[in-house]
């Protein structure tokens, strides 16, 4: 293939809606263009070419959908992230369109369609592509601020309004990737206030302020959001994962049940999941997580996750049950792993498989068989896999007695964890490290280091980057004093009322009976002195009553 033709992927699974695609963009211009029927297909390509464009249908038959394909590819970094996406779907349910405009597509068309409208829209985009060439490959080399940087020199000419707004969305994505949650809110903010109908500012707001750790903010926005048909489901599992956050886990689980069972996609099943579990109700998560795996019987990769799902879950009740209440709940786990992984599809699934069989051999108590399964597994096996494989990695390690290689692993989690930025996987993998921490006995050495490593942020007045180590610090060790006090510094220095689900009121109560170094005495008084002469600020208006509203 020519290598300055664009290449671009057709996904698409009906033979003569491919074929009418294919030749509708070739009337465009000279491209390279490759055609696949599925999502199995197209990423078999993709090892072998780096496609500029996919073009997706959302619907690919018996399979994931366009949107679960491009999430599952770009995990696995075999999408690029200067790739273009084009979706194409004739489904238009609310669900449908909210699944993959989350994935912020470059182009949506709705099917039936003009080839007036597939021209218009991808000449459009083409021609946006091309003048902002040079930050895609900033993007391609991981380099966010250069591409940031470009961005902000092309906002300065003289664009159409349409380019404007392409130039300003990727901006916006860019800064919050970036954990410039100040800088993205006052972007969005800045949209609504010219015009409130902007969807896309919407969300990205509510994103930036969920990120920022203001989620009281975030509720007060979402109740705009819960009667359009549109952004629903997606208001309830925002919602719900502020909840969770705040370990409301009943108001979380009623939230959700504002979403039919089988409107939940894989994320809000596991956020569901995660509500029950807090609350001590596995019979209720086992009914959801079986119910969902039947319901998927026929699209073997969905099936799949559910099934890893349910087997995990299973893993978890064995580790928290006394040694001779373990083997039913191990038996039905290993089943369950085999029964999902009968067709190992990559390396990914097959290590996944290995550290759960593994980690079942060390609840059973032989060690060796585990030792055996992972004799061969390398660090960076662990490294390249998703965060709950990288967990049940630790865990394998630990028992093991290499805490060499375990904490090696638990370093790239916190790396790979900061760098999320979907809340619900956020949540979800925030509560598993959590719990594996304290389960290991890392938590107070965890906490340590976060707290010294949120000190050089804070002496640099980087506070945003600070508060949140700070924060974390206490959640491992709410019984340390200064971890606590570091946090309620913060909020008095960025003159905010609460970070998340602690506020700073709270904590001056709290630590009033705790003992403080002289130092920290001292500290706390200035403090408190500060926080008195701005009462008006630190004030909270509550709204958990306006919450309840919105439970079913």
């Amino acid at each position: 293939m020519a290598t300055n033709k664009t290449k671009i992927a057709i996904v698409e699974d009906n033979a003569t809606a491919r074929m009418n695609l294919r030749s509708n963009l070739m009337s465009l211009g000279d491209f390279d263009i490759a055609s696949y029927s599925n999502g199995k297909e197209l990423r078999n390509g993709l090892r072998t070419i780096e496609f500029d464009i996919v073009v997706t249908d959302f619907h690919l038959g018996q399979s994931k959908n366009g949107v679960e394909w491009i999430q599952y590819l770009t995990e696995g970094k075999l999408i690029k992230p200067s790739t273009g996406l084009v979706f194409l779907t004739s489904d238009r349910l609310p669900r449908t369109i909210s699944q993959i405009l989350d994935i912020h597509p470059d182009i949506l068309i709705i099917k039936p369609y003009t080839l007036k409208t597939l021209h218009s829209s991808m000449l459009h985009y083409l021609a946006v592509r091309r003048k902002i060439k040079p930050a895609l490959e900033f993007l391609d080399n991981e380099q966010p601020n250069k591409a940031l940087k470009f961005i902000d020199n092309m906002l300065t000419d003289d664009l159409s309004k349409r380019t404007r707004a392409d130039l300003i969305k990727l901006k916006g994505r860019l800064l919050i990737s970036e954990q410039r949650y100040t800088e993205s809110a006052a972007l969005y903010s800045d949209i609504l206030e010219k015009s409130s109908n902007v969807l896309w500012a919407h969300w990205g707001l509510i994103k930036s302020e969920f990120m920022a750790g203001q989620w009281r903010h975030c509720q007060s926005m979402l109740d705009s959001l819960i009667t359009e048909q549109l952004t629903k489901d997606k208001a309830y599992e925002w919602m719900a994962c502020v909840e969770i956050g705040k370990e409301n886990f009943t108001t979380a689980e009623r939230l959700l049940d504002n979403i039919k069972e089988n409107d939940l996609t894989i994320p809000a099943t596991k956020l569901k999941v995660l509500a029950y579990k807090m609350q001590g109700r596995s019979e209720e998560a086992i009914r959801l997580l079986e119910k969902k795996r039947q319901s998927n019987f026929t699209v073997k990769e969905r099936f799949d996750e559910y099934t890893i799902e349910l087997a995990r879950y299973h893993l978890q009740l064995a580790e928290n049950s006394a040694v001779n209440d373990r083997a039913p709940k191990l038996h039905a786990a290993k089943c369950l792993i085999g029964n999902a992984n009968r067709t190992i599809l990559d390396q990914q699934t097959q290590h996944q498989r290995d550290y759960m069989l593994a980690f079942a051999s060390i609840l059973e108590g032989d060690k060796q068989r585990a030792e055996r399964i992972v004799q061969d597994k390398t660090v960076n096996d662990a490294k390249n896999a998703k965060i709950a494989s990288m967990v049940d990695a630790i865990k394998v390690w630990f028992n093991l007695g290499n805490t060499e290689k375990a904490k090696e692993i638990w370093n790239e989690c916190d790396r790979k964890l900061s760098a999320k930025d979907d809340q619900i996987d956020q949540i979800l993998a925030d509560n598993l490290i959590f719990e594996t921490e304290k389960s290991l006995g890392f938590a107070e050495e965890k906490a340590k280091k976060i707290n010294d490593q949120g000190m050089v942020y804070y002496l640099a007045n980087q506070l945003q980057e600070a508060i949140d180590l700070f924060y974390k610090a206490r959640l491992l060790c709410p019984e340390v004093p200064a971890f606590t006090l570091n946090l309620l510094q913060c909020l008095s220095d960025i003159k905010k009322a609460e970070y998340k689900d602690q506020q700073a009121l709270m904590l001056v109560e709290e630590l009033r009976d705790k003992p403080l170094s002289s130092s920290n005495e001292k500290r706390f008084k200035i403090i408190q002195q500060k926080l008195k002469a701005n009462p008006e600020i630190y004030k909270i208006h509550d709204v958990e009553d306006d919450i309840s509203i919105n439970v079913a």
